[in-house]
């Protein structure tokens, strides 16, 4: 099950989500049965069955596809019902939390490949723009191009280390300082193949979680 960290005075706080009953609870509220969903968002019947149980954690992409078969986000899907409306809601100008991310307040998106983790440096995932700090392990390799968020744009920026954008079969070497915008409808990965950390921020609209 993927997971959101709030980072608070040093002490991780983690509260998780049944991504699987929120699945089934949109799911049904579209009418639609699990076959159906399974079909449209091109994964097999049997581990759309064993997600919306809670038996086994969907991988980013599965769940991606899954969100949007069922017209919402992924950051949707972390979401209870009742705040299906959160980003229309009038906002307290009084309430910090609603326009500031302290560096000691950041959320943290956990994955299941553990050399790959995102830091959310806005409030909340309800907007039109991702604003996130990726941080990835030495030697973080992988072979899936993957593509994601229709239409819109990713920009993303090297903070620290080298990392190698690969758009489609054209690989671009980024470093400290580099910056990179592409369609992030194009099958893409992100690697960092030396042996130092690598991070870097990523804007990504719209939002793709």
């Amino acid at each position: 099950m993927l997971e959101l960290k709030l980072l608070l005075k040093g002490q991780i706080l983690t509260e998780e989500f049944n991504v699987g009953k929120k699945i089934k609870f949109l799911r049904k509220e579209k009418k639609m049965n699990a076959k159906e969903l399974a079909k449209d968002a091109g994964i097999s019947y049997g581990m759309l069955s064993l997600l919306e149980s809670g038996s086994t954690q969907g991988s980013v992409e599965t769940l991606r596809k899954i969100a949007k078969v069922l017209g919402v986000t992924i950051a949707h899907l972390f979401t209870n019902s009742e705040d299906s409306d959160l980003a229309t809601r009038p906002k307290d100008l009084d309430n910090e939390t609603s326009y500031v991310v302290r560096k000691d307040q950041r959320k943290k998106i956990s994955f299941p490949d553990p050399q790959y983790t995102c830091e959310l440096l806005v409030p909340d995932l309800q907007g039109d723009i991702e604003f996130l700090q990726v941080n990835m392990e030495p030697n973080r390799i992988t072979e899936h191009l993957i593509p994601h968020t229709k239409g819109g744009e990713e920009c993303d920026y090297v903070v620290e280390g080298e990392i190698v954008v690969t758009l489609n079969e054209k690989e671009f070497a980024l470093s400290q300082g580099d910056c990179i915008r592409f369609n992030p409808e194009i099958p893409h990965k992100i690697e960092n193949r030396s042996s130092k950390k690598a991070s870097y921020l990523s804007v990504i609209t719209p939002v793709s979680f």
